[in-house]
């Protein structure tokens, strides 16, 4: 079932992909150096995957800034979050390997909300190595947003 908050979530994600000139837009995210964060509570793995190739278009465009911290950064409080449960690798080998080498080259960080996890009974030991854990998910992605001027991917 399709929210409010997932559809501005999903227009927020294709408002970009819109720009008129894609060109331009890669000038200006280099110049500005700007981050982005997504705010994940998504249902499904497959949204997670196409989330994680739109990242990963960015880095072979060469339209990530230079930087020591991740252009995107990932914060998951959902369902989906099972999808980077270790013992749940092999069904969703692809999307865990896409993100483990985007991890990997720093181009994104991903973050998993603790306080989903307790209420699902998942514990921090059974993610997947790249996954960082924060106290409460869509608190960081205010905190990132407000303090740290990230904008919505």
């Amino acid at each position: 079932m399709l929210t409010a908050r997932w559809l501005r979530r999903s227009l927020l994600v294709l408002l970009p992909a819109l720009c008129a000139c894609p060109a331009l837009c890669a000038q200006d995210l280099v110049a500005a150096d700007q981050r982005y964060v997504v705010d994940i509570e998504l249902q499904t793995i497959e949204d997670l995957q196409q989330l994680l190739e739109r990242a990963e278009q960015l880095l072979i465009a060469g339209q990530v800034p230079a930087a020591d911290e991740a252009a995107v950064i990932f914060v998951l409080h959902g369902p989906v979050l099972r999808s980077l449960i270790r013992e749940n690798y092999l069904g969703n080998k692809r999307t865990v390997d896409l993100a483990a080498s985007l991890s990997a080259l720093g181009m994104i960080d991903i973050k998993a909300c603790r306080t989903w996890m307790g209420s699902n009974n998942v514990a921090e030991s059974e993610l997947q190595p790249f996954v960082e854990t924060v106290s409460y998910g869509p608190g960081e992605v205010q905190r990132l947003v407000r303090e740290r001027n990230y904008l919505y991917f």
